[in-house]
């Protein structure tokens, strides 16, 4: 596979040498995946403001979209990453493996939420009614779905990313998932 090399602070443009400061101060790194956005001037601007925009889903029930879709695209950096996040927003290491199977029977509305996502992201063409109607039984409002249906794409930005351009991943690498 390809890899395509991270640019250097001396590569990046003046807008992507602001982030390099941001993220140093806030984390004390830059993440590869962003750094690797800064192959482009806009990318990683447009991205971010996108990322942190405000939604009606909680940290809880986005990292678990992410962890989803992440999962259905395959995409080791984007699982590492929401692990690891899901596990500070209180997931345990048995719900985040639920989670990446598409169910959350520790949460059953949180599992009506996961359901449709997984069933979103496998058959584009034939969304299930039963499992929009369930989310909604479950308390899950218009606004709701709209917003998880952006962090699906939120998602989709950062998986193919990654796996495009083969970014090292920068974070505990998560663990396989084994079918049952």
């Amino acid at each position: 596979m390809l890899t395509i090399e991270i640019p250097d602070n001396k590569e990046v443009s003046k807008k992507n040498k602001e982030f390099l400061k941001y993220f140093k101060e806030r984390l004390g790194s830059v993440p590869n995946l962003y750094a690797s956005m800064m192959h482009s001037e806009n990318a990683l601007s447009n991205y971010y403001q996108f990322h942190t925009r405000k939604v009606s889903l909680s940290k809880q029930e986005c990292e678990a979209i992410m962890l989803v879709v992440s999962q259905k695209n395959n995409s080791l950096y984007c699982l590492s990453v929401h692990t690891m996040i899901g596990k500070l927003n209180g997931f345990d290491e048995d719900q985040i493996l639920q989670l990446r199977r598409g169910n959350a029977e520790f949460d059953k509305k949180l599992d009506a939420l996961v359901k449709f996502i997984k069933n979103v992201v496998e058959e584009k063409n034939r969304i299930s009614v039963q499992l929009l109607q369930q989310c909604f039984k479950m308390g899950y409002n218009h606004e709701n779905v709209i917003d998880a249906l952006h962090v699906v794409g939120d998602s989709f930005i950062t998986n193919f990313t990654s796996k495009v351009l083969n970014v090292p991943i920068d974070f505990p690498l998560a663990k396989e998932l084994k079918e049952h």
